[in-house]
């Protein structure tokens, strides 16, 4: 990591700034501050939003706790995440569409399980070593969360609670929780920012934040805010021409891991994102997003609603000159504006909303830490102290899980149950036969029902081995798949019409570990005896 990234402070600085800022004299608050607020006032402000943060912070530890120990967060999209990194492990960089071997396909860009598959050829276990990546990630995310707002003119304490404030958002605790890859591009993004910032923007500067810009690109196709974002604001702000080598920088960077990520491939992703990237997006479903994208934040992340809520009202309520020189709001409306194409794919969920999170936070604590009139700017720290504690109330709530896309798995209990055999597991959540030592048959389910659609008979080799009884087991966490509930998700979103047929013909149900059905092969018919 490039020294130049920690010259502004480090994480020790943020802390202590924080928990100094409640003790803070009201003489010395008092003097560089105009009267119209008293001193004391501004202190127990002050000491109410940390003790907001200090609340947010509790609770995601206590998360932080019972998630790790339960593998909560690890859903068949995680798992998906961290069969890339202990495929890359193996050297299998990209696993085909479809071989001898199984089932590929995903829309996942490389740098995060690039970084796991390090950790693991290191020795550390999957599941503690993808804990281990998230939790560097979340706090390089708020290293550069302080690092920006303290370019942008936010003071210290305001800056380090605000960084910590992120958490209030439970699609920014599941990049804790959840092995993914949107933290790490977001916290690229708000790094290339930071750097983009400050002013004389040198050669090297402005080569730091291209390279920060095509990091973070190469980690999550749709996180580009950052560089949408700084382009706009330079050319308002009369740098047209650093705006445009920016960019052109940036662009070539993204060209450079296009080029290393199809050879490092052998062609191979070419195919797998020309089928996969876009998810079966159309423009029907396009129409939808907004929708969606309510639904989503009502029931999945509904601290965030607040902030994004009081974001855009401030957006809306400055004129338009002055948002294209605002960078805080042009990194909220690209970042919403990401959220909505984002959400006109099919199987997106609320972890893509973390972008949506930094970004009114950013807004917001800039809008409060710079603003001249000292009671609009008490009453600004009022309200993110409030909209902190309300969004800590669904947090609280949802401790120990968040219904059943997250919620606690056995990993263990089932591969134990299904016991020793030479014969692969067939699992929904590929991290099954990852633990268990194997070589996943199929990747994502998701991406085998997309893939059906585009290829004729693309299904036909999974059914086979069901009809065979090749699988030592196969494992289900929907629970019995011959309801009506269950069977609308296996034909329609996993594994696809047929699949639940083929089970429930050549399999029986064996036991049930949790959430986890497992099911094996029917004992063969015994051969009929001679006519009498």
């Amino acid at each position: 990591m490039p020294s130049e990234l920690y010259s502004y402070g480090t994480w020790c600085e943020v802390y202590s700034a924080f928990w100094s800022s409640a003790t803070v004299s009201a003489a010395t608050s008092s003097a560089s501050r105009p009267q119209a607020v008293p001193a004391s006032v501004c202190t127990g402000v002050r000491c109410l939003l940390c003790f907001a943060v200090s609340f947010i912070v509790v609770i995601t530890a206590v998360r932080a706790g019972f998630w790790w120990r339960n593998d909560v967060g690890i859903s068949f999209a995680s798992g998906a995440i961290l069969t890339m990194a202990a495929d890359l492990r193996d050297g299998i960089f990209y696993r085909p569409l479809l071989d001898a071997s199984g089932y590929g396909g995903t829309r996942y860009f490389p740098l995060y399980f690039c970084l796991h598959a390090l950790l693991l050829k290191a020795g550390l276990p999957v599941l503690l070593s993808a804990y281990l990546l998230s939790t560097a990630i979340l706090v390089f995310l708020m290293l550069g969360t302080f690092r920006l707002l303290r370019e942008l003119g936010v003071e210290t304490w305001l800056a380090g609670c605000s960084a910590l404030m992120l958490l209030a958002s439970s699609s920014v605790q599941l990049s804790l929780f959840m092995p993914q890859a949107d933290g790490l591009a977001a916290a690229l993004n708000v790094w290339g920012l930071a750097t983009i910032v400050p002013a004389p923007r040198t050669r090297g500067r402005l080569l730091l934040t291209a390279i920060l810009f095509t990091l973070a690109w190469s980690a999550k196709l749709t996180t580009v805010f950052g560089l949408a974002a700084a382009t706009v604001w330079l050319v308002s702000t009369g740098h047209k021409r650093t705006a445009w080598k920016l960019a052109a920088a940036t662009f070539c960077g993204y060209g450079i891991v296009a080029a290393a990520t199809v050879l490092a491939s052998r062609g191979r992703v070419i195919q797998i994102f020309k089928a996969c990237a876009s998810g079966g997006m159309d423009w029907r479903f396009l129409g939808t997003a907004l929708g969606r994208m309510k639904a989503t934040i009502i029931h999945g992340d509904p601290g965030l609603a607040w902030f994004l809520m009081l974001g855009l009202l401030l957006t809306i309520l400055t004129r338009p000159s002055k948002i294209v020189r605002s960078l805080p709001a042009l990194v909220l409306l690209a970042a919403v504006a990401v959220a909505v194409i984002i959400f006109g794919s099919p199987g997106t969920a609320v972890n893509h909303f973390l972008d949506v999170q930094v970004a009114a936070v950013i807004l917001l604590a800039t809008w409060v830490g710079t603003n001249d009139s000292p009671i609009e700017k008490q009453l600004g720290v009022c309200a993110l102290a409030l909209l902190t504690l309300i969004a800590a109330i669904p947090l609280l709530h949802h401790i120990k899980s968040w219904g059943r896309t997250y919620h606690p798995h056995h990993f263990q209990q089932v591969i134990q149950a299904i016991g020793s055999s030479n014969k692969p597991i067939l699992s929904e959540n590929a991290i099954i036969p990852v633990l268990a030592g194997q070589h996943p048959y199929v990747l994502d389910p998701w991406m085998t029902t997309l893939l059906r659609k585009r290829f004729p008979a693309f299904e036909l080799p999974l059914l086979q081995q069901l009809r065979s009884q090749s699988f030592s087991a196969v494992v289900l966490p929907d629970g019995d798949p011959t309801t009506s509930g269950a069977r609308w998700w296996y034909d329609n979103a996993c594994f696809g019409p047929g699949f639940v047929s083929a089970l429930t013909e050549h399999y029986r149900l064996a036991t049930v570990v949790d959430e986890d059905w497992i099911y094996v092969p029917k004992t063969p018919a015994p051969a009929a005896s001679g006519s009498q």
